[in-house]
């Protein structure tokens, strides 16, 4: 009776033991990492804004982009001397973007690593610009402020992909966070000489009338996957990365569209594929969504009005 006792226990073990190992390849092979070498997908972002002198001053000096091409009211920002990852545009006609509405609420300069993000804290704090917030999400560290055109900025530096934690729906586990400034500083060099030339656009945040036809544009349109998602904001990517573009409506729902003519957020771009392109030209098509075809690329607005053009690369 006693063996038989025992059989029956080492069965239950060996069943259990063979669950535990067939969920956790269930979720190994699930969810993949994101892997650094994947392709960039925000390309520029390009701003309308009061005075394109002062704002080009603010963007060289406090932010360290150089100067890529100039024109009497019109800049070309870069970091390397030969992408554009910030166009900044003085319009005669323009007005200060009424509270609330739709569109910008941060775009996200991404560093190549915690020394250059360490380089830009300590450059701020040289400057004494005002930061408006920074905060630890889990998969990254990041610095909050905004241009003297009110024009909300995220300069970031992702932590290790293998760290990324995700929830039980594959999603990933952020949040905001103390960051270890002790550490950031730590990591720094000493000397400031503006913006690495491996910096990119990392993502967009845009402020939305309402969260479920933007997930139907972004997802069912363009082919973005959620990866977080919650009551006021939604995170979509490609790539497996945690973000490439966020939507919230903490501003509320239903909140309108701003003038044409508006300061802010003009358009900015997302870089496909030719087949991720032409993907969603299709998908697009057939939620009777209106675009307007290029050469490479389409220009599209979404449903909250933010304007983009979808760059095949």
């Amino acid at each position: 009776m006693k063996n038989k006792r025992l059989i029956i226990i080492g069965i239950v073990l060996i069943i259990v033991l063979i669950t535990l190992f067939v969920l956790f390849k269930k979720n190994d092979s699930t969810y993949e990492s994101y892997n650094t070498d994947s392709p960039t997908r925000v390309g520029e972002v390009h701003l309308v804004v009061s005075n394109v002198d002062t704002l080009t001053e603010f963007y060289q000096q406090v932010i360290g982009f150089d100067i890529l091409t100039k024109e009497p009211k019109r800049v070309t920002l870069t970091a390397d001397g030969n992408t554009p990852l910030l166009v900044l545009e003085e319009q005669d006609d323009s007005v200060e973007r009424p509270f609330p509405t739709t569109g910008l609420y941060h775009f996200a300069i991404l560093m190549p690593d915690h020394a250059s993000l360490g380089n830009v804290l300590l450059h701020l704090a040289q400057t004494e610009y005002p930061m408006q917030g920074a905060a630890n999400h889990q998969y990254s560290d990041a610095l909050y402020l905004a241009d003297p055109d009110g024009n909300g900025i995220e300069i970031y530096a992702d932590l290790p992909p293998d760290t990324w934690e995700r929830d039980k729906d594959g999603g990933y586990v952020g949040g905001s966070y103390p960051i270890d400034f002790e550490k950031l500083v730590a990591d720094a060099t000493p000397t400031w000489k503006g913006l690495p030339e491996n910096t990119r656009l990392g993502h967009m945040h845009l402020q939305a009338t309402e969260l479920a036809i933007m997930e139907k544009f972004y997802v069912d349109g363009l082919g973005l996957n959620v990866t977080s998602k919650d009551n006021g904001s939604l995170f979509l990517s490609k790539d497996n990365y945690h973000h490439h573009v966020a939507l919230n409506t903490w501003s509320g729902t239903g909140i309108p569209a701003p003038p044409d003519n508006s300061r802010g957020l003009k358009y900015f771009t997302l870089i496909f594929s030719k087949d991720e392109l032409d993907e969603a030209k299709a998908r697009l098509t057939d939620l009777d969504f209106h675009f307007e075809e290029k050469d490479s690329s389409i220009i599209v607005q979404d449903p909250s009005r933010n304007t983009i053009e979808i760059i095949s690369k």
